[in-house]
């Protein structure tokens, strides 16, 4: 499965929003509609699903424990949020985060 056309819409998505100076949700909100985001799962692959999400998932979290602009790491937050609450399958994926020996389960 080839997931770079994804990053390449994500890395666009955060940059935009890291570009536009303001740190609030609203801001990544008016990226995100924009740029017509929540249609990244109409391409999603009919199979492995889970591996696709979770990917899309670490993708992000990548974002959030870099070493770029406070922006740019709180983008990759929002951006893991916002893929979370309009992902369209049911039950949702939930989000793992592995640290180290512990592992994160949110949902």
């Amino acid at each position: 499965m080839d997931l770079k056309p994804f990053k390449l819409d994500i890395d666009e998505l955060i940059n935009e929003f890291a570009k536009g100076g303001s740190p609030t949700f609203a801001e990544m909100k008016r990226v995100w509609v924009s740029k017509k985001f929540s249609y990244i799962f109409e391409a999603s692959p009919s199979k492995d699903q889970a591996c696709f999400i979770q990917s899309l998932y670490a993708y992000c979290i990548g974002y959030m424990v870099s070493t770029n602009s406070l922006l740019s790491r709180l983008g990759g937050l929002y951006c893991l949020y916002c893929l979370y609450e309009t992902q369209p399958f049911k039950p949702p994926f939930k989000i793992y985060i592995s640290l180290g020996i512990n592992t994160i389960f949110l949902t």
